[in-house]
């Protein structure tokens, strides 16, 4: 009970408090961190990057573009799906670890290879934090790296592949919410040439 306190805690300040090694559930930490990863997932399977290269309806002429703005409509997620992904993304990309949340996951992290490997936990951790600076991630950025690590990594990453697999996470929300940016403009546009095609003093 004390670790999901602990969790769900953590997306109101990220004070998560290190434990010991070997003490943590991954499942019940990882789970209320990486919902912005299942985001990434749909859209990627539903092709919505795709969208990113088609242009705005002509809204000068809304009766030439009715079929158009209704067929986009139908094809583009519900707008309340996409601002909700927006705020999960969001929270993803502004959010800070502190010092308490790293540790914490990147203890986890270690836990998940074969002990011994790293010979000084605590040794790496510390160097890991110093590493980031100023350029720390969210915690929900850090979890989502370390996912990819244990998915693809059989040895734990040096500190600089840590690194540069943070950015590689972050830039991926970052991307993704673009796509969400321009899918709710496309919805947008589709919603105004469709009002401007049934307004009588428009053309048709």
């Amino acid at each position: 009970m004390e670790e999901l306190t602990l969790i769900g805690s953590m997306h109101a300040d990220a004070g998560l408090r290190p434990g010991e090694r070997g003490d943590h559930r991954p499942l019940a930490l990882f789970e209320p961190l990486v919902g912005h990863e299942k985001i990434l997932r749909h859209i990627v399977d539903a092709g919505l990057g795709a969208w990113m290269r088609i242009k705005l309806l002509d809204l000068r002429h809304p009766g030439a573009v009715r079929q158009h703005a209704l067929t986009r409509r139908a094809q583009l997620p519900a707008r309340e799906n996409l601002h909700a992904w927006d705020d999960d993304l969001c929270h993803a990309l502004d959010g800070k670890a502190d010092r308490k949340a790293l540790s914490l996951l990147l203890t986890v992290m270690l836990d998940g290879f074969p002990r011994g490997m790293v010979p000084n936990v605590q040794t790496y951790v510390d160097a890991a934090i110093l590493a980031f600076g100023d350029t720390v991630r969210s915690p929900e950025t850090l979890a989502a790296a370390i996912l990819r690590i244990w998915r693809k990594d059989r040895y734990p990453p040096t500190i600089a592949e840590l690194l540069e697999e943070c950015e590689r996470a972050h830039h991926a929300a970052l991307n993704a919410r673009r796509v969400v940016a321009k899918t709710v403009a496309l919805l947008d546009n589709a919603d105004e040439a469709l009002l401007a095609a049934s307004d009588p003093a428009g053309e048709n």
